[in-house]
C-alpha cells in the first residue's frame, strides 16, 4: 500500500451528504464555522453563483469542488451577489434533504456534505489550504473527479439498500482523489503532503505511518531514506516546520486519538501500539498534544466504554 493510501485508511475518515440546494432568482445562503474535525464540501452541479470567505470573493460554475479544510465559515450567493433573504421549501429527498426556492424552475444546483476526519487530524488538515477550489468542467484529467461527483450525487437520492456503505466508500475516494490532485499539482509545499511527495524523505514518512510502534530514531528515519542524519534533517526542514520527531509523535498521536474514540483497547495497548512501553510516557506524550489525558479524551470524544483488551 502507498504512503498516501495508508494515511487515508489510518484516519478513519467518514464522509456524508446533507442536503442538495436548487435554487433559482435571488438568493444567499450563509454557512457558519464547522466544528473541529469537520470539512465542509460543496459540489456544484449546474448553474454559478459567488462564494464569500471572510473578504474574499470567488466565482464558482458548475462542475466545480470546493472544501473547507478549516471548517471555515462562507457565503454562497446568487452570480450577482445578491444579499436578500428568499422563501425556501425544505423536503427529504432520498437519503438527503432537498432545500429549493420558490421559483418554479432551478437555475443552481448544488450537493453539501461533510468530511469527518475528527479533531486528531490536525496534522493533515493543516497540510491543506483554507479553501480548496477545483474546476473540473471541460477538463479531461479531471473526468474520474467529476463522475465520483455525480455518483454520490445519484446515490444520495436513492433509497436503495446498501446505499450508506456507498456513500461512505465514494466520500473516503472523493477526499483521496482531492489530496491526490492537490499533490499533483504541485499545490502542497510544505506539512504533512509535501513530505509525502518528497522522494527524499517519503520512504521515512511511509515507514513511520505503516510501523508507528517501531522505536523510531533521526538516525532510523534517515536510514531508511539513504541519507546521511545531517541531510535528512535538512531536507525536512525545507518542507515543514515540524523536526522529524515531532511528526512521529503527531503521527502517534492522531493514531491514539483514533483508537481511543473507536475502539475498546485498553490505553495501555493503545499506548504499545504508538510506541510507548509505560501509560505513564504515554500519558504525558497524549495530553501533551491534545490537551487531555486518554482516559478524559476518550470520554469528551464519545469513545468506546468497554476496555476489553483485544
Amino acid at each position: 500500500m502507498d504512503s498516501l493510501s495508508a494515511l487515508v485508511a489510518s484516519m478513519g475518515l467518514r464522509g456524508r451528504v446533507d442536503l442538495l440546494c436548487r435554487f433559482a432568482g435571488a438568493w444567499s445562503v450563509p454557512h457558519p464555522e464547522a466544528p473541529a474535525g469537520q470539512v465542509p464540501y460543496h459540489v456544484v452541479l449546474a448553474g454559478k453563483g459567488v462564494l464569500e470567505v471572510g473578504r474574499e470573493r470567488r466565482p464558482f460554475v458548475a462542475g466545480d469542488l470546493v472544501l473547507f479544510p478549516r471548517g471555515s465559515a462562507h457565503t454562497m450567493r446568487h452570480a450577482d451577489g445578491a444579499t436578500l433573504t428568499f422563501a425556501e421549501v425544505r423536503r427529504p429527498l432520498g437519503r438527503i434533504v432537498e432545500v429549493a426556492s420558490e421559483a418554479p424552475h432551478s437555475e443552481f444546483d448544488v450537493l453539501c456534505g461533510t468530511f469527518e476526519l475528527g479533531q486528531h487530524h490536525a496534522l493533515l488538515l493543516q497540510a491543506l489550504p483554507e479553501v480548496v477550489h477545483l474546476h473540473t468542467q471541460g477538463r479531461d484529467d479531471y473526468a474520474g473527479l467529476h463522475a465520483l461527483m455525480h455518483t454520490m450525487r445519484h446515490e444520495s437520492l436513492q433509497a436503495s439498500p446498501g446505499g450508506d456503505a456507498v456513500i461512505a466508500h465514494l466520500s473516503a475516494a472523493l477526499f483521496t482523489v482531492v489530496v491526490r490532485t492537490l499533490m499533483d499539482e504541485g499545490e502542497l509545499r510544505q506539512g504533512l503532503l509535501a513530505l509525502l511527495m518528497d522522494a527524499r524523505v517519503a520512504p521515512a514518512l511511509a515507514a513511520v505511518i505503516a510501523a508507528p510502534a517501531e522505536p523510531w530514531t533521526l538516525e532510523r528515519l534517515a536510514d531508511v531514506s539513504r541519507m546521511s542524519r545531517a541531510s535528512f534533517a535538512r531536507h525536512f526542514a525545507e518542507l515543514s516546520s515540524m523536526t522529524p520527531m515531532e511528526v512521529v509523535t503527531a503521527l502517534r498521536m492522531d493514531l491514539a486519538a483514533r483508537l481511543l474514540r473507536e475502539t475498546p483497547r485498553s490505553i495501555e495497548l493503545i499506548g504499545e501500539a504508538c510506541g510507548y512501553v509505560s501509560r505513564a510516557a504515554f500519558g504525558q506524550a497524549f495530553k501533551r498534544v491534545h490537551g487531555a489525558s486518554p482516559a478524559a479524551f476518550r470520554r469528551q470524544a464519545g469513545g468506546a466504554a468497554s476496555t476489553t483488551k483485544v
